[in-house]
């Protein structure tokens, strides 16, 4: 068979050769032969092109046509899915460099690539098939390229570094003689603007996909190149149903611990697959160095990947897995959802067979060797390691993990039988750090018996010494296990002073209460809380309720906020270590007391740990959910004891977040409607103006303009802001605002005023336009106008504004000078534009202002000022402007303030508000309101020129006697 030879800038004309028929009539070829001699043409100078271009892709010719989908097209695709991979490259299109391994950093990006086909047919040449395919590279932005390109812009879409991705849109073919898939297009990816998009044209893509893969040749390898870009190696591990099992699929594996396994009757593969992927800690056992499988020393495991197989009855045939190991021990990093496939560790690749019989899953591994930056490689004297996995049916204080598992030297046995012998004389056991309480469901764990150990001990603390010192604190009722409270109530959030520097954080999590499994499914947690809790309380004669719990604490350094992040807080690395612990909690005292166990390094953990936790009271005002401390309990001259650690708890209970989802829907209601009242008030006034005509030309312009940007703010600036969801996170560092429908409850009401409020600007105007016709009164009240403005209004604004700015910059150097601002926990300090817009609040608390000082300067009397505003309009204005201060104030005395602020009504982004403010801003806008009530009531008696307007009223009235 001949090929062509095809450089990018043919693609075009190739694919549309092969995807439609040849056209029967063409004006410019009007017989075969100018075809064929056309077809000669192009091929020798495709040819001539390919001796001098690597990147050309070997295509036959011509084309293969394509046939219709059969029954295998699902399986197709699936064989050339890749959801996990590795690049190298891709610095010249804004990737930032990864010749670090040090991932700990929050601006850290790990690299990863997918190709996901969106065509695979077969043709008419059953070695070649078709593949249309989008290929995604993810990592790291160039530092480098953000900060430059945040030179020439106001503001940066994108923070300096973080995620940067570029997509390829690919067609080709696969060729299965050759185990090669090559495929041309072009590509684009987001400029480090966020607004211009770049094209990179002329895209080849060569992988080398196996077929069929298999223990020893698992990995997709190959490049991407183009015009623009230098050649990007991708590398991966082969997915899809075509693998191939060896003698992996029989391996023997020593049976599960004798306390019992879960999961017996077996899994499905989607369930067997979300237990497996985790990251494990590895506990080496006495045997040291000699049964060290094929030198994998490393202390954590990381399940990358595991593809599995069923039989027609559903049942799991057979599974493969790849995985690598790290030396980082940093808890922190084992929570993060980390990428299925790394290059940079050490690695297996493995294949086995799950018993159904015995709950475990037993795997033949192959260590992989790394060659070059793109070249891994398995060899099959690099495969005498066993591995199994099991779900534990038992857990305790020091082993609480959803998935367990050993490793062992296998190439010391000859046979294969010897395994177990092999994992029993000196296996590394291995188990699943379980973060996925904090970001997903481990599924429902009320089948795991937990066995209490340590709570002897800790009712013995608890009675002889922390009893004593809070036995007299105890004030209101605390959380009990009772069907009115919720486990909910005994999670804890926390903060703590270091002394090193720095703070700490975190969260402790209640793995069982009672007899009660808490941990993992929610809605399991619920029920089972419901049920066994008040028998758990009935059975215990010291009416000590037992828990235990996992306590997640992460190392904030000093000088970072993350609320402002910026390029020296995200290259911060966060350290987190796991307490696990249990004990007792008296519901009438509200004291948690408990044993703890820390791991300290691979092969030491500290199981003298006593953890100290007073609750606050159902009842309590106080803005927190209690305090507690850490402490040793070695003597001091052991060289594993540490000084007393106190924390604070914040959070809510689960009552008081239902109050507070009502008092927010209460909040919704108060602020709709404090939207729409003006709408009603502005329509009143503009019927107002119109039965009297010359009621407009007396309306204060300065005041109708406050009012119009009142209404403008909202829907150009911050809109997102004026609607909390009810759904706020009660959690640190976190102020989420989620945009939903009922903005448009807000927004609507607020358009109508604004349109309302423009024609009333529109009617005051045209009274006040220069025209040979303009009454006396029109002008009088233009000058005061003039005068009001320059010498009262504009004034205290610019005053108010630097006061503002004055305000602002002594708050900011004072948090600057603070050690750390991580362990803030309340709201984020306020920039100078949130501090401005909060001022300009009161500017439309005191709207009255200019009109007050209009009539006051007005000399005209007050014919026309006694009725310019309605006192619907001046009134109900007041009402609007006061009430959420006087809200505000009933507020604060009955309700308890979050972490995270959950106003919707009365917040600190619309006004000014405080115990002082509650008082002053009633208090001033009901006084503008009251005097302008009587100078359109008496007219000109308050009028700065009173004196003469009283003397010209007094001679009128002569005359009029006269």
């Amino acid at each position: 068979m001949t090929h062509l030879a095809f450089t990018p800038r043919h693609a075009t004309v190739f694919l549309r050769t092969k995807m439609a028929p040849p056209a029967k009539n063409h004006c410019y070829l009007a017989t075969d032969h100018l075809r064929f001699l056309l077809a000669l043409i192009v091929a020798a100078l495709c040819s001539a092109v390919s001796a001098t271009d690597s990147s050309l892709c070997a295509i036959p010719s011509p084309a293969p046509e394509h046939i219709a989908g059969g029954n295998d097209t699902l399986p197709l695709i699936n064989s050339f899915r890749l959801s996990a991979g590795y690049f190298f490259g891709g610095e010249d299109i804004h990737f930032a460099r990864d010749d670090s391994d040090d991932d700990g950093s929050l601006s850290h990006v790990r690299r990863s690539f997918t190709l996901l086909p969106l065509r695979v047919g077969r043709t008419t040449d059953s070695t070649v098939i078709h593949v249309s395919a989008t290929l995604t590279l993810t990592g790291g932005r160039s530092l480098d390229a953000a900060a430059a390109a945040s030179h020439h812009r106001r503001r940066n879409r994108f923070p300096a570094g973080g995620s940067h991705s570029v997509s390829f849109h690919l067609d080709g073919y696969y060729s299965s003689t050759s185990a090669e898939l090559c495929m041309v297009g072009a590509g684009t990816y987001a400029e480090d603007d966020g607004w211009r998009l770049s094209h990179l044209p002329e895209a080849v893509l060569r992988l080398r996909v196996p077929s069929p893969p298999s223990l020893t040749d698992p990995f997709v390898t190959g490049q991407i190149n183009g015009a623009g870009f230098d050649a990007i190696s991708l590398i991966a591990y082969a997915e899809g149903d075509g693998y191939k099992y060896g003698s992996g699929h029989h391996a023997s594996c020593p049976p599960p611990p004798s306390t019992g396994v879960r999961g017996a009757g077996g899994f499905s593969c989607a369930h067997l697959k979300e237990k497996l992927v985790s990251s494990y800690k590895r506990h080496h056992g006495g045997g040291g160095g000699a049964h060290m499988p094929l030198r994998l020393r490393e202390p954590r495991m990381h399940v990358g990947q595991v593809q599995c197989t069923e039989n027609g009855d559903g049942a799991i045939a057979a599974v493969r897995m790849y995985a690598t190991f790290s030396d980082s021990t940093n808890m922190w990093l084992a929570g993060q959802l980390r990428p299925g496939f790394m290059v940079k560790e050490a690695a297996v690749v493995a294949e086995g067979r799950w018993d159904a019989v015995t709950g475990a899953l037993c795997l033949r591994a192959c260590r992989v060797v790394r060659s070059g930056p793109a070249s891994l490689a398995v060899q099959e004297q690099d495969c005498g390691i066993g591995l199994s996995f099991w779900f534990p049916a038992v857990w305790t204080v020091r082993h609480r993990s959803v998935v367990a598992g050993a490793l062992w030297n296998t190439s010391q046995h000859g046979a294969a039988g010897s395994d177990a012998a092999a994992a029993a004389a000196g296996a590394i056991s291995a188990s699943s750090i379980d973060f996925d309480s904090i970001v997903r469901s481990r599924g429902n764990l009320s089948d795991v018996e937990y066995r209490y150990t340590m709570v002897e001990e800790a009712k013995k603390r608890y009675f002889s010494d922390v009893l004593k010192s809070h036995k007299n604190k105890a004030k209101g009722p605390f959380p009990a296990a009772t069907k009115t409270h919720t486990y909910h109530d005994f999670q804890l959030s926390f903060y703590m002073e270091n002394v090193n520097g720095g703070s700490d954080h975190g969260e402790a999590y209640p793995v069982t209460i009672g007899s009660a499994m808490v941990h993992g499914d929610r809605l399991g947690a619920d029920n089972s809380f419901s049920r066994h809790g008040e028998v758990d309380m009935e059975l215990q004669e010291d009416e000590l309720l037992r828990v235990s719990y996992d306590i997640h604490i992460r190392h904030l350094p000093p000088n970072v906020n993350f609320m402002r992040p910026n390029i020296t807080s995200l290259a911060t690395t966060i350290e987190e270590r796991l307490v696990t612990a249990e004990g007792v909690y008296d519901p009438k005292t509200g004291v948690l007391c408990m044993i703890g166990c820390q791991e300290l390094n691979v092969s030491t953990t500290d199981c003298q740990v006593l953890i100290t936790v007073l609750f606050a009271s159902l009842d309590a005002k106080a803005q927190g959910h209690g305090k507690g401390v850490i402490s040793s309990l070695r003597p001091k001259t052991d060289p594993l004891f540490f000084d007393k650690i106190s924390f604070s708890l914040f959070g809510m209970y689960a009552e008081q977040a239902s109050e507070s989802v009502s008092r927010m829907d209460m909040e919704s209601v108060l602020l709709v409607l404090s939207a729409t009242l003006p709408c009603v008030f502005t329509a009143l006034q503009i019927l107002h103006a119109k039965r009297r005509p010359e009621a407009s030309a007396s309306t204060s312009i300065t005041m109708l303009v406050i009012l119009a940007l009142g209404h403008v703010a909202p829907l150009v600036i911050g809109s997102e802001a004026l609607f909390v969801s009810r759904g706020t996170h009660y959690a640190p560092f976190q102020r989420m605002v989620p945009r939903e429908v009922r903005q448009a409850m807000l927004r609507a009401p607020t358009l109508i005023a604004l349109v309302l409020q423009l024609r009333l600007l529109q009617l005051a105007w045209s009274a006040r336009r220069p025209a040979a016709g303009r009454s006396k009164a029109a002008e009088t009240a233009a000058a005061a106008e003039r005068r009001s403005l320059w010498v009262v209004c504009l004034p205290l604004y610019l005053l108010g504004g630097a006061l503002t700015v004055a305000v602002h910059a002594s708050n900011s150097r004072r948090a600057a000078m603070e050690d750390s601002i991580a362990v803030r926990v309340g709201p984020e300090p306020a920039t100078l534009w949130e501090d401005l817009v909060s001022s300009a609040g009161l500017a439309l608390d005191g709207f009255l202002l200019p009109q007050v000082a209009m009539n006051a300067f007005s000399s005209g009397g007050g014919g026309a000022a006694r009725g310019a505003i309605s006192p619907w309009f001046y009134a109900g204005g007041t009402v609007v402007r006061a009430m959420p201060h006087v809200y505000d104030a009933i507020r604060s005395r009955g309700y308890v303030q979050s972490v995270t602020p959950s106003n919707v009504y009365a917040t600190a982004r619309d006004d000014r508000f405080g115990a002082a403010w509650d008082v002053v801003v009633p208090c001033g806008v009901g006084l503008l309101a009251v005097l302008l009530f009587l100078q359109q009531r008496l007219g000109a008696t308050f009028s700065f020129g009173s004196r003469r307007r009283s003397g010209a009223y007094e001679m009128a009235s002569t005359q009029l006697e006269d």
